[in-house]
């Protein structure tokens, strides 16, 4: 009968955990703030990107929901993102095995994690020995390297220091916009404050960045390479909230 009551527990354990000699639950936490929570006075809804192995996970967070249990595999490194809305720039982290870390999510890690994440399809396998603590300390400002040499590098596994390759920011002029107060969707860009005619000068790093004019219902664009020195820029109608 003791066996039958020891076999029964831990059916209900690995029931409990899915599978506790492979898999492994987090705790995953957001702390920061959005900067367009000031202007629309709401936290945006999140969907939560993470690997799982060779596949990739997605949960829905509500608005003021900052908080998800997930579960991965524990032999494997696990990269995680929230993005705002489903598309703005997310917050982002990283599990390395066997590491007792907290996972909290910040915009300052969010655009490798993305990187990460959006590349992970092409070879799940080449970011299974990846040294994630390394990484995320060596590349820092992922919007100022060079990401598809740091992704081939990494998906043909041989990733050295010198793949981090950086690149110097690029200057952006901006006129003719309309008027209003223009917010970055990241904390560490500034936001400004344009009238009718003024010009602004900008330092961005690569890929997109958006600024939300919440007065006009407006949605700023910019995309910038850094390595073809070239940007772009289109308005559309702000995201729903």
């Amino acid at each position: 009968m003791r066996y039958v009551l020891f076999f029964c527990s831990l059916l209900l354990l690995v029931g409990c955990e899915a599978n506790p000699l492979t898999e492994e639950r987090l705790v995953v936490t957001i702390e920061e703030g959005h900067p367009w929570r000031d202007v629309v006075h709401k936290m945006p809804w999140k969907t939560l990107v993470y690997t799982d192995g060779a596949t990739l996970q997605k949960i829905h967070l509500a608005s003021e929901e900052n908080r998800a249990v997930i579960t991965v595999r524990r032999d494997r490194p696990t990269i995680i993102c929230a993005y705002p809305l489903s598309s703005l720039a997310p917050w982002g982290g990283y599990h390395t095995p066997g590491s007792k870390e907290p996972v909290t999510l910040t915009q300052e890690q969010g655009a490798l994690s993305a990187l990460l994440v959006e590349s992970w399809y092409h070879n799940s396998q080449a970011f299974e020995t990846i040294n994630a603590p390394s990484l995320f300390a060596s590349v820092g400002d992922a919007s100022l390297i060079d990401q598809q040499q740091l992704v081939l590098s990494i998906l043909d596994g041989t990733l050295q220091a010198q793949d981090l390759a950086r690149l110097q920011p690029l200057e952006v002029k901006l006129s003719s916009l309309p008027a209003g107060l223009w917010v970055s969707e990241l904390a560490s860009s500034p936001s400004f404050h344009i009238l009718w005619d003024d010009e602004v000068t900008l330092t961005v790093g690569g890929g997109i960045q958006r600024w939300l004019c919440q007065e006009r219902g407006l949605c700023l664009t910019l995309y910038a390479d850094l390595l073809e020195r070239r940007w772009m820029i289109t308005i559309g109608p702000a995201p729903s909230w």
